[in-house]
C-alpha cells in the first residue's frame, strides 16, 4: 500500500525542484576578495539576516538536488521567501553585514517553456580570508544600480537544464554597511535566493577527484566550501538553523546545514562524472536526501537513456544487495538493485567495476525480482571519478 507520508514528501521535493531550476550555473566565486581588506578574525562577520526571517518559508541546506542543472549536490543554500502565507511578492535584501562587493552578474534565461527572466548575482566578502555571494537577486536598489553603471563584458550563452542563459558581470569595489538595501528577492518568475561561501582557513574537503570540483586549485574553490549560517551572530545564526529543510519537513541531522561533499573513497557514494563537461548536465550522484539524509538518491543527469534525469529517492539497506546503501557497495564483481519510492516504472542496477568506475541502468518495471534475473545491458552506461 503507497505510503502518503512519504508520497507528500516524495511531491514537495519535486515542487522545490521546479523552483529551484533557475539556478544555471550562476553560483560560485568571482575573481576573490580584492586586496587590502583586513583578516577576518574570529568574530561573527555578519549581523543581519540577508531577507527578514519572517518571510522566509523554508531554508534548504547544503547538497540540494536538483538535475540536471544541479546534478551534484549544490554549496550554497537556497532561501525560499514567501513565509507564512506563501507569497510570491518580492521581499527585501540588505547587506548582512560591513561588506565589500568585488563582483557583479547580470544573468538572463530564456526557453525552457517559460517567460524570459533577468536577475543579479553579487560576490561580497567582509574581510580577506572568506567569500561569499548572492544569486538570483530579482531586483537591485537604483542607488546601487547607479554604482554598479555599465555591464561591459558578457560571457557566451549557454544551456543547462533546458534553458539558455546570458551572464553579463563587472569588477566592482563598492562598500556597504550592515543592514543597507540590496534590492529584492523572489516574487514572479523567481525561486530561491542563493547564498554560498568558501573559508580559504578551512581543510579542503576531501572529495575523491578535488580536481573535479568548481574552482579547484583556487583559495575560494568548491573544496572550501562552509556553511554561511555559521558566520552570523548567535542570535540570527539560529533563527535560520530553526529554518534548515523543506516545507513539511525540517532537517532534523547534524550538520543542520546539510553536506556538500558526500564521497566514500573506493565506494559507490559520491560524485560520478561523464566525459569533462564542467556543467553538472551529463554526470551523476550517488548521495543522500539533503534534508532527510536516512534517505539514498540517485541525482541522475542526461547520459542515461533508460534512466530520465530527475531524483531517484530509495531507503537503503545496510545488508544484502537490494537498496544497499552506497557507502557500502563496493568492487566485489556483484551488480545491485534498488527499488526507488520516488518512481513507479523503473528499478536501477547498478556495478562498482573499479575504485573508479561505475556502470549503471534503468529498467522496466518498479521491481528488481530475483537477483538471478539481473544483467546489465549493453546499454548500460559507465562513469567514472
Amino acid at each position: 500500500m503507497p505510503d502518503p507520508a512519504r508520497q507528500l514528501r516524495v511531491a514537495t521535493l519535486m515542487a522545490l525542484a521546479v523552483l529551484a531550476a533557475g539556478c544555471g550555473n550562476v553560483s560560485g566565486p568571482g575573481s576573490g576578495p580584492p586586496s587590502g581588506l583586513a583578516a577576518c578574525g574570529s568574530a561573527p562577520l555578519f549581523t543581519v539576516p540577508p531577507i527578514p526571517i519572517g518571510s522566509i518559508a523554508v531554508l534548504a541546506p547544503l547538497g540540494n538536488l536538483n538535475p540536471p542543472g544541479h546534478t551534484l549536490p549544490t554549496d550554497h543554500l537556497y532561501f525560499y521567501p514567501g513565509g507564512a502565507a506563501g507569497t510570491s511578492n518580492p521581499v527585501p535584501l540588505s547587506a548582512p553585514g560591513d561588506i565589500t562587493i568585488h563582483s557583479v552578474t547580470r544573468q538572463t534565461r530564456s526557453g525552457g517553456g517559460a517567460a524570459d527572466l533577468v536577475d543579479y548575482g553579487l560576490s561580497f566578502t567582509p574581510c580577506t580570508d572568506v567569500d561569499f555571494y548572492f544569486a538570483h537577486i530579482s531586483s537591485i536598489t537604483p542607488a546601487l544600480a547607479s554604482q554598479i553603471g555599465t555591464f561591459t563584458s558578457c560571457n557566451p550563452a549557454y544551456s543547462t537544464g533546458g534553458f539558455t542563459y546570458i551572464q553579463c558581470y563587472k569588477e566592482v569595489g563598492i562598500r556597504l554597511a550592515a543592514a543597507t538595501a540590496i534590492g529584492t528577492a523572489g516574487g514572479p518568475g523567481e525561486g530561491a535566493l542563493d547564498l554560498g561561501g568558501y573559508d580559504r582557513r578551512v581543510a579542503p574537503l576531501a572529495f575523491v577527484n578535488p580536481s573535479r570540483s568548481y574552482g579547484s586549485g583556487t583559495s575560494f574553490g568548491q573544496n572550501q566550501t562552509i556553511c554561511p549560517v555559521d558566520y552570523f551572530t548567535t542570535a540570527v545564526r539560529d533563527s535560520l538553523r530553526a529554518i534548515f529543510g523543506r516545507p513539511g519537513r525540517r532537517r532534523t541531522v547534524e550538520p543542520l546545514c546539510g553536506t556538500l561533499m558526500q564521497d566514500v573513497s573506493n565506494t559507490a557514494q559520491g560524485r560520478w562524472y561523464f566525459g569533462q563537461a564542467g556543467n553538472d548536465d551529463p554526470h551523476l550522484a550517488l548521495v543522500h536526501d539533503n534534508v532527510d539524509p536516512t534517505e539514498g538518491a540517485f541525482s541522475v543527469g542526461v547520459s542515461i537513456p533508460s534512466l530520465p534525469s530527475t531524483v531517484y529517492l530509495f531507503t537503503p539497506a545496510t545488508t544484502g544487495r537490494l537498496n544497499l546503501d552506497f557507502s557500502r557497495v563496493t568492487a566485489d564483481g556483484q551488480l545491485y538493485c534498488y527499488e526507488p519510492i520516488t518512481t513507479g516504472t523503473r528499478h536501477i542496477l547498478l556495478q562498482l567495476t573499479s575504485s573508479t568506475t561505475i556502470r549503471i541502468e534503468g529498467g522496466t518495471g518498479p521491481t528488481c525480482g530475483p537477483s538471478s534475473g539481473w544483467a546489465l545491458s549493453a546499454a548500460a552506461v559507465t562513469f567514472s571519478r
